[in-house]
């Protein structure tokens, strides 16, 4: 049997992904001030709607990415049971896994295919960029993985 592998959250993504809402808010902030100083009402609603969403998605990263990061939570589990993906909540079973393939791009992701429809479809992406690590080889380690399970069931 394989031991449990626990990936952890990726620090730096977080980071990130906090700086940019992060710079709209403080260039929106200026225009903030003058568009209530100056009584532009609309204007003022506009952007502070902005500034809320700006607020609100800083929270979120922060909360659900950058203090699990900090806390070296794991995102990524493998274990005897399955894969755990602790950053959509889901987990998969080995035996209900197809393959397993990698998909390089501006979001790398592992994609599952999985032997019969579920209530997340047919296939479930894991976005990797949350994941501490080399992308291809955490997917060539959970490939590795579903085999060595087929092999013992």
């Amino acid at each position: 049997m394989y031991e449990t592998i626990k990936y952890s959250y990726n620090t730096q993504s977080a980071l990130t992904r906090i700086v940019v809402p992060l710079v709209f808010l403080v260039i929106t902030a200026t225009n903030l001030k003058t568009a209530y100083l100056e009584h532009i009402t609309v204007s003022w609603l506009i952007i502070a709607t902005a500034d809320l969403i700006f607020i609100a998605q800083m929270i979120f990263i922060f909360v659900n990415r950058l203090l699990p990061a900090l806390q070296n939570k794991p995102a990524l589990e493998l274990n005897e049971t399955g894969i755990a993906d602790y950053i959509r909540k889901v987990e998969i079973s080995w035996r209900d896994i197809a393959a397993i393939n990698f998909e390089q791009g501006r979001r790398a992701k592992m994609v599952i295919d999985l032997k019969e429809e579920t209530d997340y479809g047919k296939q479930i992406a894991i976005n990797l960029n949350w994941v501490r690590g080399n992308h291809m080889e955490i997917c060539q380690t959970t490939q590795a993985y579903l085999e060595e399970m087929n092999r013992v069931n």
